[in-house]
């Protein structure tokens, strides 16, 4: 069986654990994969967080396995790192170009 991902994006999670138990602070799921206005809020929303130590993300991807001959394509919660959340959902150059475009 191989398992592949397109790591297209269709939601996000960001949560972390009290008591070790998980504590869910963010969760969306989008029907189509998540534009760059979708992304925004979840930035924001990361950034508004007083504590970030202890955060952590996963993504909504789509998969794509084979078993015995057949593909199948499903979605599923898959861990994504600070670095890479950062770098898919912390877009400065759009922000900021959308900010003087505005003005």
């Amino acid at each position: 069986m191989v398992v592949d991902s397109n790591d297209s994006i269709f939601g996000i999670r960001i949560y972390n654990f009290e008591n070790n138990i998980i504590n869910i602070l963010f969760e969306k799921i989008y029907d189509k994969i998540m534009n760059d206005e979708e992304k925004k809020e979840v930035y924001l929303f990361y950034n508004e967080l007083n504590e970030k130590n202890e955060i952590y993300f996963d993504y909504y991807t789509e998969r794509k396995s084979t078993y015995e001959e057949k593909e199948v394509t499903y979605k599923t919660w898959y861990p994504i790192s600070l670095k890479n959340f950062l770098e898919n959902f912390n877009n400065e150059i759009l922000y900021f170009s959308e900010y003087y475009s505005s003005l």
